[in-house]
């Protein structure tokens, strides 16, 4: 049985992990489908799909089919039917199968039109080759609206007409072909930056793009002013729906925006807007939240905000890329971490990642979910208040903040608890945080540390038990290699932070002995004798007592560090060597022993029943 395509989206993902907790479908028009596409089928070919045998999951051996189960059912996510010299129309009823993500019906004899309405149900397809039939009749625009597809290949008909020009914003496409048909006009515009292989030969009436400037004296300006007017009525539509839904907000909004002007960090990246019918949009987010309710608890937006005070300024805990994390107190006096999107589009897969890892993966050492949020163009996640906040801050101490400094068996802890987390992480979940440093690392009341951001994480690969497909942050071939050992080189800085009491982005003073230039001087130095780093470590805990133990987790900083992938040790390695120099310290701090932390409820159903552990 083949899989699904290499490159599969985040809408795939989302079909097929909503389709694992959905259960009261029935399966039945699966079957009748597949019996219509038999019927199609006058060679035989398919001889082997017997319908007539009950045991379950039967229809998921069948010759080009895949299936996914739900323990319920099963449901049809791919049909590979190339060359089973298929005849007549396309069959209607492939809108039946909801959950399809694959759609190969290349090399046969279908003909007729492709429908319109193709993605009114096909929410999920990733891939639609209908290559080498005869097909006839114009591109239907409708196809533009299938979000998710990364292949589109249409060549070998006898299409005629334009190509849709909303083709080109497909955000995931990766291979459109569209050779050897009767196509004319311009080529849809795909974004320099998607990398589309595109096909376009025997098609003598094609023009822009690479294959030269139109001649407007063929074409005229009807189509451009038809596709201008177009464009122009979708960004009225958007902009009048906008005004309806938010002009009460206006003032609210101006008012807050003024109000916290001062602490908002512009994001890097440019700002990149996807045009998408509002009721397309509004779709995905009831589907969105479905999805996500079944692993976290979705709140009430209404809620959040009274529980941050309508996100005041004086409850900013921090400034992020992403969003901004405030301080929220509920009902029964229990604190939060509530952290509101700044863009519900363009960091869309950072907020479904940021559930993804901490809503599904409970760890002591990861900093705990409780909740998100979706209405409209709001995006929030609700986590647990971590009470001593970042260990960036820590690293910084002064009187004003922090006037007590980290002791050594405190520092050794933490390093500790960031060993155990990453090793987890790696080891269990087969998943790369890629982002880590001391402001994300947070500290509760025992100086646990929890591991937070996880924007940018990926998945190694997938874990057995888990039939969902996640490839749009998978990692493949040879892109594994370095990314595990790129969080060890970011746990190495995060060590040299722990014994030096520096951030390493901090500049010094000049006077100096690192010379404003930490990481520098440590490989000029480090290297060659650990002695020579002595000057550097924290007045705060050299001569204690523990300075043997100091210059050993000195050593482990160096290796996760070194220049070669090979050479870095692993986290695992990390974690028990850390954990062999942590034995003495043992009093001061709960047991290793414990593996996992539950400190949320297992089943929240609104903001008020969220327990205060800490």
């Amino acid at each position: 049985m083949k899989t699904t395509t290499r490159n599969l989206n985040p809408l795939v993902f989302l079909g097929s992990l909503f389709c694992l907790f959905m259960t009261g479908f029935s399966a039945e028009s699966d079957i009748y489908c597949l019996e219509t596409i038999k019927n199609m089928d006058p060679s035989n070919i398919l001889s082997s799909w017997d319908f007539k045998t009950n045991t379950e999951g039967v229809i998921c051996t069948f010759s080009g089919v895949e299936c996914i189960s739900n323990h319920v059912e099963d449901r049809v996510i791919g049909l590979w039917l190339s060359n089973m010299g298929l005849k007549g129309q396309f069959p209607s009823c492939i809108e039946d199968f909801t959950w399809l993500q694959t759609l190969n019906l290349s090399h046969n004899e279908l003909s007729g039109y492709i429908p319109n309405d193709i993605s009114s149900k096909l929410l999920y397809l990733a891939t639609l080759d209908l290559s080498n039939n005869y097909f006839s009749g114009e591109i239907p625009k409708g196809i533009a609206n299938l979000l998710g597809l990364i292949t589109l290949l249409l060549d070998g008909n006898q299409l005629t007409g334009h190509i849709p020009q909303d083709l080109g914003l497909l955000p995931w496409l990766r291979d459109f072909s569209v050779a050897n048909n009767l196509l004319e006009g311009p080529v849809p515009g795909f974004r320099s930056n998607l990398n589309v292989s595109l096909s376009y030969v025997n098609n003598s009436g094609l023009c822009g793009g690479t294959l030269g400037r139109c001649d407007e004296s063929l074409f005229g300006r009807s189509f451009w002013y038809s596709f201008i007017i177009g464009f122009v009525s979708s960004a009225t539509s958007v902009l009048v729906s906008c005004m309806y839904y938010y002009a009460p907000w206006t003032e609210f909004k101006k008012r807050r925006s003024n109000a916290i002007h001062p602490l908002i960090k512009k994001p890097n990246t440019e700002q990149e807007a996807e045009l998408l019918p509002l009721a397309f949009q509004e779709q995905r987010r009831k589907e969105l939240s479905m999805l996500l309710e079944r692993l976290i608890t979705r709140m009430s937006f209404m809620e959040l905000c009274k529980a941050t005070d309508y996100f005041c300024t004086d409850n900013v805990l921090g400034i992020g890329t992403t969003g901004i994390m405030y301080k929220a107190k509920v009902s029964n006096k229990c604190f939060l971490a509530v952290k509101r999107i700044y863009d519900a589009d363009k960091y869309k897969w950072e907020f479904l990642l940021e559930i993804m890892i901490p809503g599904r993966h409970r760890h002591r050492n990861i900093v705990p979910l409780h909740g998100f949020c979706i209405e409209k163009q709001e995006r929030v996640l609700v986590y647990k208040y971590i009470s001593n906040g970042r260990l960036s801050d820590w690293l910084q101490s002064d009187e004003e903040h922090h006037p007590i400094k980290l002791e050594w068996p405190e520092r050794i802890h933490i390093a500790l608890g960031l060993a155990r987390g990453l090793s987890w992480l790696h080891e269990k979940c087969k998943i790369v945080h890629l982002n880590l440093d001391s402001e994300c690392v947070l500290l509760d009341k025992s100086f646990e540390p929890k591991i937070s951001n996880f924007s940018k994480a990926k998945f190694l690969h997938q874990s057995v038990e888990d039939h969902v497909r996640m490839k749009m942050f998978l990692v493949d071939g040879l892109g594994v290699k370095g990314y595990a050992e790129r969080d060890v080189y970011d746990f190495g800085i995060i060590l040299f932070e722990l014994i030096t009491g520096k951030r390493l982005s901090q500049s010094a003073d000049s006077s100096d002995s690192i010379s404003g230039h930490l990481m520098n001087y440590i490989r000029k130095n480090l290297f060659t004798d650990p002695a020579d780093f002595y000057d550097a470590i924290d007045d705060g805990i050299i001569g204690k007592g523990f300075d043997d133990k100091i210059v050993g987790l000195l050593e482990v900083a160096c290796d996760c560090v070194k220049t070669s992938l090979k050479q870095r040790p692993k986290m695992v390695d990390m974690h028990q060597t850390i954990r062999a120099m942590w034995e003495g310290y043992k009093p001061w701090f709960v047991s290793e022993s414990l593996e996992l932390s539950m400190d949320c409820s297992d089943h929240i159903t609104c903001i008020s029943e969220i327990e205060c552990i800490e």
